[in-house]
């Protein structure tokens, strides 16, 4: 199993309700999938953080975790420690694993680089991502709403993956899957091998 998670905004107690979760799930691999923080809450950056650090989770740099960056390193001043904002400094735009690719928005951070943390999944950017990524199940987050998008000719498929109903993806290449955001009591979960994904929630 594969926890996946994102856009927690600031909110340490929704990171901790996934995690519980996911580890009661015996997930081998986690994934925030960007704006583990919010850009208006800086005092509770090393709160959401801790957890993800500690459970090994890993985690794609959202817009606004840039943004946090972009405030207050080099600031003397700065209420987030110079340690903590190089970490997020660093998060990578993408993770691949098997045949799955993990961003917060887009999947093209080579030609984007950090606007592709904020484009929306258009039907021009899922069509160029179907094209780009034949093969693949892309998993983002950003949006806040789950849904799974399938290339259906020159048209574009779109589902709500029902809470707690497993929706298989065998077959279903390419597929761009929305997970959900955290601060609406949504995450996911992947079963690459049993090629399925099943939408959480802990409200």
């Amino acid at each position: 199993m594969i926890g996946i998670m994102a856009d927690s905004h600031g909110d340490p107690e929704t990171i901790l309700a996934a995690l519980d979760v996911f580890q009661g799930m015996a997930c081998r691999r986690i994934y925030h999938l960007g704006d583990v923080c919010d850009s208006t809450r800086p005092e509770t950056v090393e709160a959401c953080l801790r957890p993800l650090q500690e459970h090994h989770v890993i985690t794609i740099k959202g817009n606004n975790d840039h943004t946090i960056v972009a405030n207050h390193i080099g600031r003397k001043d700065a209420p987030i420690a110079p340690e903590i904002l190089k970490y997020i400094q660093y998060m990578p735009l993408v993770q691949n694993y098997q045949d799955a690719i993990f961003t917060h928005s887009l999947p093209f951070a080579d030609e984007l680089g950090l606007s592709c943390m904020i484009g929306s999944i258009s039907k021009t950017e899922a069509i160029r991502t179907f094209n780009a990524f034949p093969r693949h199940v892309i998993f983002r987050g950003h949006s806040h709403k789950p849904e799974i998008l399938l290339p259906r000719g020159r048209f574009i498929e779109s589902s709500i993956p029902a809470v707690g109903r497993k929706i298989s993806l065998a077959g279903k290449r390419p597929c761009v899957v929305t997970c959900g955001a955290l601060t609406r009591g949504l995450y996911m979960i992947w079963n690459p091998e049993e090629q399925y994904i099943t939408s959480l929630s802990y409200k």
